[in-house]
């Protein structure tokens, strides 16, 4: 989210049935908006699934589902930029290599 400046919008948005007011980019706010929508699906999902645990519970299981996807997304961008970063450096390795021997 942003801070107040002229290129970012207030908006309002309601999630597990709360509202929040944020201050959003402009070229942000649909992705936001998206990203609430998603979110308040899953706390439903919860919700439904677990009856028995009232709301904070519910989202706190959403906030886990989040946080390990992206503890998965970053493991596996840091797998394939080391991937990436090893093969650069094999090749570079292979051309100094062959220049040395000429």
């Amino acid at each position: 989210m942003a801070t107040s400046s002229p290129d970012t919008n207030p908006i309002l948005v309601v999630v597990a049935g709360r509202p929040y007011p944020l201050r959003v980019e402009a070229r942000d706010e649909v992705g936001v908006r998206a990203l609430v929508d998603e979110i308040n699906e899953r706390f439903n999902d919860f919700q439904v699934k677990f009856s028995d645990r009232d709301t904070q519970d519910c989202l706190v299981m959403t906030l886990l589902t989040y946080a390990d996807e992206l503890r998965s997304a970053r493991k596996m961008a840091d797998t394939s930029l080391e991937g990436e970063l090893a093969s650069r450096l094999k090749a570079l390795d292979v051309l100094v290599d062959g220049m040395l021997q000429v």
